[in-house]
Formats: structure tokens, sequence, C-alpha cells
């Protein structure tokens, strides 16, 4: 046991009591606003070396060590940090522990208290017993009666308390965002071994396609020269058959050449008489026969060619396509109750007034896209309200969302389709889906769309390429769940969440369509009419309380948390709301106004 305690004091020092600039133990231990900690010296050091004045002056600009969080060096210069008293209590736990390696656990853990000393004010080196609220800081008795005597402070205990428990709440916040970025980077490690195996394949296809052609190419060639060397043959006996007719007949033309010399030359009268007869006879024979230029054309007129037709060596070209991605990290609304603040507002021109019935931020661009059911088109603006081209056209569009590849996904009510729109205004996909409505997407890319068809009111999971997967519509009673079904969003757990604005309520379904909660709020939080819904990094929801004029910020578990946006800030039935990359909240009105909030 001994030998354990060691270890973990051993443990301590090396991860908790070492600062990260000189790697040995604390000295004199301040706490920067980033909650990193370093040796004075060390800090004043490595501020005097990298700040871009060299020096560590009050007011000057640097960046942490470990984090890179820009920093200012406070009034009272680097001593003025604050001392990290829970390092230099941990630093004494550990030399006790170190000299206590005999001792039992149980021993240990009944002297803990005794070994830890309690933090003292740097001013008086009293013990801590207040919390100033005015000044969020710790003070000792002295400090109470002097300085901050017109102050409203409580006892540390009770001061202690409520700031464990809002730290228990960042830290569940801080989890759930530790547990998104740690799923976005395990897809981002999924995508790279895709990426490696795509790498593979793509260049075995390209040498198979390669070997496949040059042995094509090959057994062309042997086609060809094969043809050349048959038709060469068939060229060369009959070049041969006819040489040897005419080497016959040069030897007859010889022959009788040499006979009729010796008639003229030796020959009597009678016989010169007797072979005339024959000899112009033969002769005829012979000028009867084809003659030389003939023959000549004949044989030789036939010439072998190949023609090689134009080989274009390129047999295929690399391409980047689109496909459904990893939906990105959602951003978070904070706990503050701070009310938020309106930085930006502007008008869709429509032919009524009742023309915003979707709205959605580009997770690339920050634009925003705009349903304008009455005016059949989807519009998209930048965040100063300023108009982007090109205007989609379509038949009633009801709701949009972009997915994270940068394609917009439009609710057709008018024709009954969902439509997948490219940057460039293509449709990439569209599938049929009577009375849809509101529109979402799960991490796998699958479709979620709400839908009143003919009083068949239902929540539909589709693929993206229009399978259906699943119908939330009745529960084990065979009860409808909805009266009217509209809007509808996926939860980083792909929890799905469906407004239904007849019956006052939002609901929230697994993936495998079971009902776990349902909101219809009560006193200040009581639904009427609610619309749009939106969800942010922590599953908290977001709703259009429309006849309200409110939005509403409800659990995970569709509790009522607090009014975002009231009508006291000029809010006027919200319809659809949408959180942009960034984090600011953008809110389509009944007055065709669409407002951005940034809390």
């Amino acid at each position: 046991m001994a030998a354990k305690a060691g270890n973990l004091a051993d443990i301590l020092t090396n991860d908790f009591l070492c600062c990260q600039i000189c790697l040995g133990e604390f000295q004199e231990p301040k706490a920067l606003p980033c909650l990193h900690t370093y040796c004075l010296k060390c800090l004043t050091q490595f501020i005097q070396e990298t700040s871009p004045t060299r020096r560590a002056d009050p007011g000057t600009m640097f960046q942490c060590a470990v984090c890179r969080e820009d920093t200012r060096v406070p009034n009272g210069g680097v001593k003025a940090f604050k001392t990290n008293h829970h390092i230099t209590s941990l630093f004494d736990a550990v030399l006790a522990n170190k000299k206590q390696t005999d001792t039992t656990s149980s021993q240990s853990l009944r002297n803990r208290e005794s070994i830890v000393k309690q933090p003292t004010c740097e001013r008086h080196q009293k013990e801590i017993l207040f919390y100033c609220t005015n000044c969020n800081e710790a003070i000792c008795i002295i400090c109470n009666g002097t300085t901050h005597k017109h102050h409203q402070s409580t006892d540390l205990s009770e001061a202690a308390k409520r700031q464990k428990s809002q730290i228990r709440d960042q830290l569940k916040r801080l989890e759930i965002n530790l547990k998104s970025k740690e799923q976005t980077a395990n897809k981002f490690h999924k995508h790279s071994e895709t990426i490696n195996t795509t790498k593979v394949e793509l260049l075995k296809k390209i040498d198979q396609t390669a070997s496949d052609l040059q042995k094509k190419i090959a057994s062309h060639a042997q086609q060809l020269k094969q043809e050349v060397t048959t038709r060469c043959h068939q060229q060369s006996k009959t070049l041969e058959a006819e040489l040897s007719n005419f080497d016959m007949q040069i030897g007859v033309l010889k022959s009788m050449k040499q006979f009729a010399e010796k008639i003229l030359q030796h020959g009597q009268d009678a016989e010169v008489v007797m072979l005339q007869k024959n000899v112009t006879t033969k002769l005829a024979e012979l000028e009867k026969q084809e003659s030389d230029i003939t023959v000549l054309q004949k044989v030789c007129s036939t010439k072998i060619t190949v023609y090689i037709s134009e080989i274009n060596p390129t047999f295929g070209k690399v391409e980047e396509t689109s496909q459904s991605t990893p939906r990105l990290c959602h951003p978070i609304i904070p706990l503050s109750c701070a009310a938020p603040k309106l930085i930006s507002i502007f008008k869709v021109q429509s032919c009524n007034n009742h023309g915003i019935t979707g709205i959605t931020a580009n997770p690339q661009t920050g634009h925003i896209a705009v349903a304008d059911i009455n005016a059949d088109t989807v519009k998209t603006y930048n965040v100063n309200g300023e108009l982007q081209q090109p205007v989609i056209s379509c038949n009633q569009p009801q709701d949009v969302l972009y997915l994270d590849n940068g394609n917009l996904l439009v609710s057709v009510s008018g024709d009954g389709e969902v439509w997948e729109v490219s940057p460039d205004q293509q449709i990439v996909r569209k599938h049929k889906v009577k009375g849809c409505r509101g529109i979402a997407v799960t991490s796998d890319g699958n479709r979620v769309i709400t839908s009143n068809e003919d009083s068949n009111e239902r929540v539909i999971i589709k693929t993206p390429d229009g399978e259906i997967i699943r119908e939330i519509k009745h529960d084990l009673n065979n009860q409808k769940y909805f009266n009217y079904p509209l809007y509808v969003t996926v939860t980083p757990s792909d929890n799905i969440v469906a407004s239904d604005r007849l019956k006052n309520c939002v609901f929230i379904f697994n993936i495998d369509g079971q009902l776990l909660h349902k909101y219809s709020g009560s006193g200040e939080g009581q639904l009427s009419f609610p619309q749009g819904v939106c969800v942010d990094g922590l599953g908290q929801i977001i709703v259009a309380d429309c006849h309200n004029h409110h939005i509403q910020l409800l659990s995970p578990k569709c509790q009522f948390i607090r009014h975002l946006i009231t009508e006291d800030q000029g809010l006027f039935q919200p319809r659809a709301v949408a959180l942009t990359p960034d984090g600011h909240l953008v809110v389509a009105q009944g007055d065709k106004t669409v407002k951005i909030f940034a809390f």
C-alpha cells in the first residue's frame, strides 16, 4: 500500500504539479484566465520572449503556451495573475504523502484534510471565509470589513456550492462538446481510411483498364499483321504465276526468233515458203494475248495499306463528386439568460404577408435560404439581406434544409416531392412524398419528412434515394400521434423532434419511432400554434411559439428552460427558425421579415 501511495504522489507530481514551460515543479504558480498554470518566473520570461513588445508590462498581449489563447497582462503586472491555491494545496498534500508512504490508505484518507492547507488571502494571509458577489472574488474577514465592506458577500461554502453546481452544468456541456468533437474526429479518421481505400481501388482500376487496353491493342495488332501477311502472300503467288507465264512467252519468242533468223540465213526457197505460214500464225496467236501494259497494271496496281486510326491515349478522367457527408457539429445556445442581440433584419419580397414557410443557413457560406410558398420560389440572402442569384422556382416550397456538402433540400409541397438541389441549381435527385411539409436529415443522411396527405398525418424516414425506411403515425394502441405535423428536426443523438401546430405540442421520437417525450407547456411555457423547430449541439430544442410571439428553449427531454426571445424584443409570429454555423439564431416572422440574433 505504501508503494501505491508513493506511485500516486509521483503521478500527481508529473501530471499536475509540473510547469509546462520549465517542466519542473511549480514555483509561485500563477493561473491564466484559460486556467493553465505556470511558475511566476517562467511566465514572466515566456511573455518577454514571445510577446510582440518583448516586454511583460501591464497591458502586454501574449498567447498561452498550451492553448494559444490571447491573454493580456493585468494592471498589476504578471504578479497580479491569480495564484493557483489548488496547485499549492495539492503540492503540500503530495509532500505529506511522500513522507508518509508507510501509512495505510484508510489513514491517508482520514488525514487528508489535515494534509491539505486552506488557501489564504494574498493581502492579509488570513483564511478565506467569504465570497464577494460584486467582484466575483474570494475574500477573508478583513477584506469583508474593509475594501469589500459595501459589497454584497456570502458565506464561502454557499458560494462554492452554487459555483460547483454551475461547474457541473458546464462540465456536462463540455462532455457533450467533447463527445461531439471526438465523434467528428472519428468520422474524419473513417473518411481518411475511405480516401486511402478509394485510392487503392482507383489505382487498381486504372492499371486494370490500361492492361485491358494494352491486351486489346496487342490482339488487334496481331490481327492486322496476319491480314497483311495473308494478302501479301496472295499478291506474291499471283505475281509468280504471271512471271512464270511471261518467262514461257519469252522462251517461245526467243526460240521463234532464232528459228526465223536461221531460215532467213540458211533456208532454201522452198523451206521459206513452207514455214512462213506457220511463223505468221504463231506470231498472231502471241499478239492476241493481253498486252504487257495490261498485265502489268493488273498485277501491280494493287497496293496493300494499313490505315491506322488515331489512338486516344486518355481513357478516363478524375473528378470529385458530391456525396452525403457526416453532419457538422451544431452550435450551442449559451446557458446565460442575457437577452440576445438583434444583429440583422431584412424583408423578403413576396406576393403577400404570409410567404415565408421555411428557412435554413448554409453550413459553408452562412447564406440563408428562404422558402416563399406563395411566390413559388426559394431565395437565398446573405446575412445583410442582399438577395443572391439565382432563385429556385418550384411549386409551393414548404421547407428548406442545407446539407453539409452545400446541396439544398426543398420540400416542394405543391408537387408532393422532395428535391436535392446542387449549388449550381441542378436537381441531383427528387422523389415523391405526398403532402410533404417539414424536412430534416439524420447523421447517416436519411431524410425525415412530415406529411399531411389526406388525413394520413405522419413522419416518414426515407433513404436519400426515396426508399421508405419507417413511418411514425400511431402509438401501440393505434391512436394517432398527430393532427397536423408541420416542422421537424433531428438532434445530435438522432432523435426526431416534430411540432404539431393543431395539437399545440412538440414530440420527440427515437430513430426507431418510439415516443420518448412530448411537450405542450403550461403557464408561461404553454405553446400556441408551434411551428419551426431546430436544435443546438447539446440537443436543446428551439421552438417557434407562433401565436405567443415567443421563441422557447426546451431541454433535450422537452422540459421548459426559458424564453429566448419574446414579443417585448419585437418578435412577431415566428414561423421558422435555424442556427447559423457561428451560432446565430435566424427567425422568419409572419410579416415576411427575417431577423438574426446573436447570443
